[in-house]
């Protein structure tokens, strides 16, 4: 399943630009046990472990995406609601849309769906190419040198202790490689890691600055707010995203748009 460019490139910022963070300055002086660094490199480190065991192929559930779009006085002029069924295929997770705002998939639905398995088992054979619109998680010494980050603070969240970091970019000229990286360069927000396993618990972001998309010609983004979470689907089991809650307001060419996204992932079941 496939957002529009500028939705993923939202949930780019969020997904790589809000986890990985830069050299910070020394802590506050009422915590003088708390190494920053310390913290962004185990919470690094577990996330590398995390990516090569591949935890998301090793489970189905239960995905659903609430969506609203907004007119210009804030009123909800759609309002969605979708509900999805993910299992890997070969390793690969596909969603399949079970039911729209609770009723039966129409016939036009079905031969969607079905369309869209297609061009998923065609995907499977070619190589996989980069799309910087596309989602992705890449940890690496680029991406963290992009930021700073101090310490905030051991906060409870979903029960669990973690420690909380402030991000903002680094001063000064950061590097633009790709489109996504626009967004990148000017997001800034807050980072919850477990104090037990060091996983990325929660994140919190917006953009500070607004964001043009090919290089203004199709349009900008002038304001993005969300967080994502991840928990742990079992007791002592891995932890994966269990919710991304996006607000964007976007010009594209001569439109404006408004929107906001929730999804949820829930009922995890290993898969033997």
């Amino acid at each position: 399943m496939k957002t529009l460019a500028y939705a993923s490139l939202i949930v780019v910022a969020v997904s790589l630009g809000l986890t990985g963070l830069a050299s910070a300055p020394l802590p506050p002086a009422a915590e003088p046990d708390v190494d920053v660094r310390q913290i962004i490199d185990r919470a690094l480190e577990r996330s590398t472990w995390a990516q090569e065991q591949n935890f998301g192929a090793r489970y189905r559930y239960q995905m659903r995406q609430w969506n609203r779009e907004f007119d210009g006085d804030g009123e909800v002029k759609v309002d969605e609601l979708l509900h999805y069924a993910v299992a890997p295929y070969e390793g690969v997770p596909f969603a399949s849309l079970l039911s729209k705002d609770g009723a039966p998939l129409s016939d036009e639905d079905k031969e969607e769906e079905a369309k869209r398995w297609e061009e998923f088992l065609e995907s499977l054979k070619e190589p996989e190419e980069e799309d910087d619109d596309e989602i992705a998680m890449v940890f690496d010494d680029e991406l963290i040198e992009r930021y700073t980050a101090s310490y905030d603070g051991i906060r409870d969240l979903n029960g669990r202790p973690t420690f909380v970091l402030t991000f903002e970019p680094r001063p000064g000229k950061l590097p633009v490689r790709r489109r996504t990286d626009h967004a990148l360069n000017n997001s800034r927000g807050l980072i919850w890691i477990d104090q037990a396993t060091y996983e990325v618990a929660r994140v919190s972001f917006e953009l500070t600055d607004r964001v043009r998309l090919w290089w203004g010609i199709l349009g900008s983004i002038s304001d993005a707010t969300g967080h994502l979470e991840r928990r742990p689907v079992e007791p002592g089991g891995p932890w994966l995203l269990s919710e991304l809650d996006l607000y964007y307001h976007v010009r594209v060419l001569f439109s404006t748009t408004r929107k906001g996204e929730t999804t949820t992932w829930t009922e995890f079941e290993p898969i033997g």
